[in-house]
């Protein structure tokens, strides 16, 4: 049996080999990572050797990992975390060379925070590179995976491993057509109106915020759908409404009416999260810091966590 000489493994090759098994197909780790799919299936010819497997064989018109393949995630990602580590003590100028984030962020708190804090950026002569993706209702694993390197969202992913920072807190408000109906101003009127909601693709809900009213027995809602951004076809011109945090008035229901919901309601924190490799990271303490400082600029003062 011929001796595989394991320091020819490099941290190039097993970050391709963790994207291929995040993304299972060829072309779009190759469009994530910004090279060629002959450089990503040259690296995993070079990792089957090395790890004595497959790793990926086909299944129908994709691919499919095997179960070495998926059983060395964790330890891969060790490894990588390992090497990371090393650098975390580097100098670190955001105006040297180019930096690149995955950051994971639903649509409104994506379109509220990051056009703007990007243009900053940009001007300020910082070469960044960003892929967003959807959290949903976030799991650990986005993280502990290493699928993104920070997370924004109101409900952020628990562990020992995860560091999480309030950036503000937002107010529930009732968004409606005003041309076509008034605020409802009962719990009654409420709970009889025809009502939209986000329903995750993971079929999370996103008004579990609204378990905090378990008084209210309203019908079930009318219109179900997958982002924030959609709410505002079904509402312009109908007699829908749609109970989301206020800030959504300032991004995706822009136009529309809203009012203060007839019923108490507790504010809702928005937050960021990362993971423990990341926490002493130079870049990602500039990211976070930036998002900070953006957040702080961007929101009423009352509702900002004022940066450090």
């Amino acid at each position: 049996m011929s001796k595989i000489d394991f320091l020819s493994l490099d941290g190039r090759s097993l970050r391709t080999f963790l994207v291929v098994l995040d993304e299972v197909s060829i072309s779009n780790a190759a469009e994530r990572l910004g090279v060629t799919q002959s450089a990503v299936s040259h690296l995993l010819d070079k990792l089957r050797l090395a790890f004595g497997d497959p790793l990926f064989v086909r299944a129908g018109r994709g691919i499919t990992p095997t179960e070495r393949a998926r059983s060395l995630r964790e330890p891969v990602q060790n490894v990588l975390d390992g090497l990371k580590g090393l650098t975390d003590e580097r100098v670190f100028d955001p105006l040297v060379g180019e930096l690149e984030f995955t950051v994971a962020a639903n649509d409104f708190q994506r379109d509220l925070i990051f056009p703007g804090l990007l243009r900053q950026i940009s001007a300020d002569g910082v070469n960044a590179r960003f892929r967003f993706i959807p959290s949903g209702i976030p799991a650990v694993d986005l993280l502990r995976q290493a699928r993104c390197q920070l997370i924004v969202t109101p409900f952020p992913p628990d562990g020992p491993d995860i560091f999480q920072a309030r950036l503000f807190e937002d107010r529930l408000a009732c968004f409606y057509d005003a041309t076509v109906r008034d605020a409802p101003r009962s719990k009654r009127a409420y709970c009889e109106a025809e009502r939209i909601e986000v329903r995750f693709e993971d079929d999370e809900d996103a008004s579990l915020v609204l378990d905090q009213m378990p008084e209210l027995a309203c019908r079930p809602p009318r219109i179900l759908v997958p982002n924030f951004s959609a709410l505002a076809a079904f509402l312009r011109g109908s007699e829908l409404i749609a109970t989301q945090l206020s800030l959504l008035g300032q991004v995706n229901l822009q136009g529309l009416a809203s009012a203060k919901p007839p019923f108490t309601s507790r504010p809702v924190p928005m937050y960021m999260a990362w993971h423990r490799r990341d926490h002493h990271d130079p870049a990602n303490r500039w990211l976070r810091d930036q998002v900070k400082s953006h957040v702080y600029g961007l929101i009423p003062e009352h509702t900002v966590a004022h940066p450090e």
